[in-house]
């Protein structure tokens, strides 16, 4: 017997070289109740991401991020859902919006995330056209919170959620009916997305605000002449915009807007190239729809996006493009992208379809530990999944509304 263990060693050493490190199941939540409902969009707060908020249709869910154990649950009102969220959370504080059925997202909540509290209400006059979960309508900056109107933006205090201000976007004489679709807003600096279509003609424009006043700062035309279909942030800071015109000839790209004034056009990253194609939202299942889970993040002036051959849909690889002039950088396969995060200071963690997590350095592309990946113990990944890292843990987050656990840690 013993020298048949010995003669099984060697390929045991072998199998675990090839293998690499694992990374187990450290925890997991216990399943929602009821199954049906998903998740609108997810948050990490505290020192080092120590909590991790699961905003549902029907409720906001906190979990400690260290064993999965949960802190927190508030409810929606009754018979109304979760409409939007804003994209973080500022000095504890996060933004959720909620409407009736059929109804305009109309009214907003301000949370103080460590304890599950609700601060203030306030309802305003919600864009008709969201009546279910939408991002880009709330955002949260310093010690203001911005909710999209009908007209433009108002303005409440963070922390009381007294008004501050109000400004209409509108415009007098632009073409056709306008509408603000989208806000954002970093370190200081509010940008309102507002489209306008006459037929089948369209136009829009970035409006750039003083968060704190509501002053105009600015305003650049976008590039379009028909609908604009796509208007999502993918970045606050520097402005970062997926945009799509329904003309199959018209734009279709990641903008870069790298300054505030009326001048100079955005760093244009289109979504086909050559020889590939930008997939930076996932195509299949349901979920995430208040606050998107994107495949693409930006920081150190990098757009890292998944990628996929052209004309196709599953991603395979990982490009990486500069947004000060819109080149791509580098490319790397992948066995598919289930989810896709910042995971520090010039890095970024991808988590493979099968199961296998890579990190790569933003700037050039290089793999960072093993070359072949770390292997995930347990492969329980849904459609909808969204990668965070915390402190030491990776967590997974399931989006749908499934027996599945809502999300589960990863050492």
């Amino acid at each position: 017997m013993a020298g048949v263990l010995l003669a099984l060693w060697p390929g045991r050493q072998a199998y675990l070289w090839m293998r690499g490190p694992v990374l187990g199941l450290a925890w997991q939540a216990g399943p929602d109740r009821p199954s049906s409902v998903r998740a609108e969009g997810v948050w990490t707060v505290g020192a080092h991401g120590s909590t991790v908020v699961r905003v549902r249709g029907d409720a906001l869910v906190a979990y400690d991020a260290r064993d999965g154990d949960r802190r927190w649950t508030l409810r929606a009102p009754v018979r109304e859902s979760v409409c939007g969220m804003s994209e973080g959370v500022a000095d504890g504080v996060g933004l959720v919006a909620f409407a009736r059925y059929e109804k305009p997202c109309d009214t907003v909540w301000g949370v103080d995330t460590r304890t599950g509290r609700k601060l203030w209400e306030r309802t305003y006059p919600g864009v008709a056209g969201f009546t279910s979960g939408s991002d880009g309508l709330l955002a949260a900056d310093g010690d203001t919170a911005l909710a999209l109107t009908d007209t433009g933006v108002r303005a409440y205090g963070l922390a009381d959620g007294r008004p501050r201000w109000t400004a209409d976007l509108r415009g007098k004489r632009a073409a056709g009916a306008c509408a603000p679709n989208v806000v954002s807003a970093a370190g200081g600096t509010a940008r309102v997305v507002v489209t306008c279509q006459a037929g089948e003609k369209g136009s829009g424009r970035v409006v750039t605000l003083d968060t704190a006043t509501g002053e105009r700062r600015g305003s650049r035309a976008l590039p379009v002449e028909s609908p604009v279909d796509t208007a999502m942030v993918v970045a606050a800071e520097p402005f970062t915009l997926l945009l799509e015109e329904r003309d199959e000839r018209g734009v279709a790209a990641v903008l870069a807007y790298p300054g505030d004034g009326d001048d100079g056009d955005p760093v244009r990253i289109p979504l086909s190239a050559d020889d590939e194609d930008l997939v930076p939202r996932q195509t299949s299942g349901e979920g995430f729809t208040a606050r998107p889970a994107l495949r693409a993040t930006v920081g150190g002036g990098t757009l890292v996006v998944a990628t996929a051959e052209p004309g196709g849909y599953a991603a395979d690889h990982v490009s990486a493009y500069s947004l000060r002039d819109g080149r791509r950088l580098w490319r790397a396969g992948v066995d598919g992208v289930a989810g896709l995060v910042s995971s520090g200071r010039d890095r970024v963690a991808v988590l493979g379809e099968r199961g296998r997590l890579w990190t790569f350095d933003t700037a050039d592309g290089d793999r960072i530990g093993e070359a072949d990946g770390v292997m995930v113990g347990t492969n329980r990944l849904t459609e909808r999944t969204q990668l965070l890292r915390t402190h030491d843990t990776w967590i997974v987050v399931n989006g749908q509304g499934t027996k599945e656990p809502p999300l589960y840690g990863l050492r």
